[in-house]
Order: structure tokens, then sequence, then C-alpha cells
């Protein structure tokens, strides 16, 4: 559009010295100068001190002919691009001084509609540029976004893949540290009554029946740590309740408040394996009557509260089970807190 236009007040002042036929070497030499100087301003540099020079050319110009001072259109194109809008006030002091009442209005109006043209014309490449730049700033940030979902998945993938060598390193070491043990103190109570068979067979058989109610229990456990592994797909409120209703060492009272369908798949398998693990500690070691349990949900977190009045414990150690517990927990950012203050108190908090 810039470009357009000068070339169209070019075109036109040779037109007016064709007209007049007043084109002669000095004027045609004047216009090629303008012409040259205006090409390499719009696409080399655009120089302030190359249209003082062409705002002087045409003033020495304007002295042989005063058509030439149609050519101040393109300077005052120019500067109101440049935002100099006080250096309009020669152009009309000049004209003023040149030109007679009848063609200054004229003149007047071609330098108003030259402003006029080039302030639109530069507010909309400014507007064009600062779309170009939300574009630019946009395809970036799509850019950041998509780079970040890839991270994020890509440590969700990691922190699943932790989480399951955890649970399985847990679960090794409680099948060795428990039923391993257990075992083999059943194997060793079985070698001593085979040796002892002979020479003291009541003894022997009391040996017996230590190991076969030491294996008894040891298969118990053995049910219980397979009960705590098995996948579950359909986990949820009443899977829960299943098996709150299956734990037949004390009464539980249970609550829950809130929409347990917004509880991700993920927090709910967690929640499921600590109130088993939970619910196993308190069999083992609680001498409880009675549990309570909480579990509430919002759009902020979920919390599971687990109480017993048992004898609870002061010097509180982090064994198998309450270790799982907590490295569950930390691995998805949430926290856990344990109090073994008049009965032990277990609160879980999981983040959305």
């Amino acid at each position: 559009m810039k470009i357009l236009f000068k070339i169209s007040i070019l075109v036109f002042v040779l037109i007016q010295l064709i007209l007049n036929s007043q084109l002669l070497v000095v004027e045609l030499m004047f216009v090629l100068l303008m012409l040259a100087s205006n090409i390499f301003r719009t696409k080399y540099h655009n120089s302030k001190l190359l249209m003082g020079l062409e705002a002087a050319i045409i003033f020495i110009s304007a002295e042989h002919n005063t058509i030439f001072l149609i050519l101040y259109a393109i300077t005052a194109f120019d500067l109101i691009e440049l935002r100099l809008y006080i250096g309009i006030i020669p152009i009309i002091v000049i004209a003023y001084h040149y030109l007679e009442l009848n063609t200054l209005l004229s003149f007047f109006l071609l330098i108003f509609l030259s402003c006029l043209f080039s302030y639109v014309n530069h507010s909309l490449k400014e507007k064009e540029r600062g779309l170009k730049q939300s574009f630019d700033k946009e395809r970036i940030s799509r850019y950041q976004l998509e780079q970040s979902r890839a991270k994020l998945l890509a440590s969700a993938k990691e922190i699943t893949h932790l989480t399951e060598i955890k649970e399985r390193n847990r679960i090794a070491r409680e099948i060795h540290d428990n039923i391993g043990h257990s075992i083999a103190g059943i194997l060793l109570q079985m070698q001593a009554a085979e040796k002892l068979f002979d020479k003291n067979h009541d003894k022997a058989q009391d040996l017996l029946k230590n190991s076969v109610s030491a294996l008894s229990n040891t298969l118990v456990l053995l049910r219980e740590t397979v009960h705590n592994i098995k996948p579950k797909d359909n986990l949820g409120i009443g899977y829960i309740e299943s098996i709150l209703k299956h734990f037949h060492y004390c009464p539980i009272d249970f609550k829950y408040i809130g929409d347990f369908s917004s509880i991700s798949p993920n927090h709910m398998e967690i929640l499921v394996s600590n109130i088993k693990e939970a619910l196993t500690n308190i069999s083992k070691h609680s001498k409880a009557t009675r549990v309570e349990v909480l579990i509430e949900t919002n759009e902020m977190y979920t919390r599971l509260v687990i109480k017993d009045n048992g004898v609870g414990c002061n010097s509180i150690t982090e064994n198998m089970g309450l270790g799982g517990m907590r490295d569950r927990i930390n691995n998805i950012g949430g926290t856990i807190s344990v109090n073994g203050n008049d009965g032990f108190m277990i609160v879980c908090m999981l983040y959305k």
C-alpha cells in the first residue's frame, strides 16, 4: 500500500508535467532522484536524514516548478508513519509561500488525505503485527503445553512404575518376614518332632500339634496377603463396605461423606490398599474392641481416617505395613499422619 501510494504521487506529478509541457531534463532528474531515494528508504533503510534531503530537493525543485510541491504528500506520509507530526508545519509554511489561495486549499486537502492514509495504514500494520505476535505466543504456549503434557505423562508412568516396584518389594519382604519365618519355624519343629518321635513320643506329638497350629496361622496370613494384593476391577464404596463387613476382629463404624464417583481409580485403589493394611495391623497389634473408619471426599481432596480404641503406641515405628501406606500416599503427593495416643489413628490426605 505504501509503495503504491508513492508511485501514484510520482506518476501524477509526471502526468502534470507532461500535460503542461514542462517535462524537461531537469524535471525528469528531480522525479527520478525522488524515485530512487524512496526505493532505497523503503527496501533498505528508512533514514530520517535521507527523508530530510528529499524534502530539501522538493523545496529546490519547487523554486523551478511549483508542481513539485505535490511530492510533499510523500513526505507527509512518511512523517505521520514515523510519528513526526511537527514536520507537517514546514510543509504548510512552504506551500503558503509558493501557492495561491485557489490551489492552496487543494494542496492542504492532498496533505490531509496523505496523513490520514498514512495513519490508517500504520495502524493496520501495527494491528497485524500485534496479531502475528499473539499468534506466535499462542503457538509457543501450545508447544510448551504439549511438552509439559508429555513430561507429566512420562512422570506419571515413571511414578506408576516405581510404585509397582515398591509394592512388589513390600510384598516380597512381607512374605519373607512373616510367612517365610513362620514356615522356617514350623520346619524346625517338625524336624525336632521327627527326631523325638521314638525317644519322647508325647513331646513329639506336642511339637506336631504346635506345627499344625502354626501352619494354620501361616495359611491365614498367606490368604490375607493374597487378598491384599489381588486387583479389583469394581473398586468403589460397595467394595470398601465388603472389606469392612468381612473384618471379624471387632465391630467397625463406617461413615463416608461426598460423591465417591469423583474419586479417581488410582486414589480409590490406594484407599482400599491402606484400609486393608490398617485392618491387618489392628487385628495383629491393637487389642481394640471398636474401629472407626471415615472417608470424606470433595473437589479438593479425599481424606481417610482410621481410628481404633486399642492399646495405642507411645513409640511408633514404621513397619512394613505402615511404611507401605506412607509410600503409596507420598507417591501421589498426598500426606499421612499417625497418632498412637488413646488408641491408634491414621489420617491419609489425597489431593485432587
